[in-house]
């Protein structure tokens, strides 16, 4: 009886697993992403760098990335804040994007597949380099 409910386990695991596997497989050829922003790193004009976390520095815990609206947009039920991307170029299967909001530049590079974001913003005395995973928008 435990071997057949191991089995049984390992079975639902597996199947589980797949389609997280087919949903990562899928995020390229989604349009609307959902990220999560995992680690954020602020660089000051003499070169001293600091790992923090994204309240600390006013950004949000998730954002969407809206490839067809040129947008990233706070992932919250009221949307505050939002910022679109002047340029959107794909290169060996990644996607890099950049933009202007406000003072500040600000350049994003999608993995292939889109399930990685790696991003940095400056202005004229700091940086921040931003990590975070995506997964398509159902």
């Amino acid at each position: 009886m435990k071997y057949h409910l191991q089995s049984l386990l390992l079975a639902v695991m597996l199947v589980l697993l797949s389609a997280v596997f087919c949903q990562a497989a899928d995020a390229a050829a989604k349009n609307s992403l959902l990220c999560a922003l995992t680690e954020v790193i602020e660089c000051d004009d003499l070169g001293e760098c600091t790992p923090l976390g994204s309240e600390e520095v006013g950004l949000p815990d998730f954002i969407t990335i809206d490839l067809d609206a040129k947008k990233i947009k706070e992932a919250t039920s009221v949307s505050l804040r939002e910022s679109s991307f002047v340029s959107q170029s794909p290169v060996e299967g990644m996607i890099i994007l950049s933009g202007v909001d406000g003072l500040r530049g600000w350049s994003a590079v999608l993995s292939a597949g889109n399930t990685r974001v790696t991003a940095s913003v400056s202005d004229e005395k700091a940086a921040f380099v931003l990590f975070g995973h995506c997964m398509p928008v159902p």
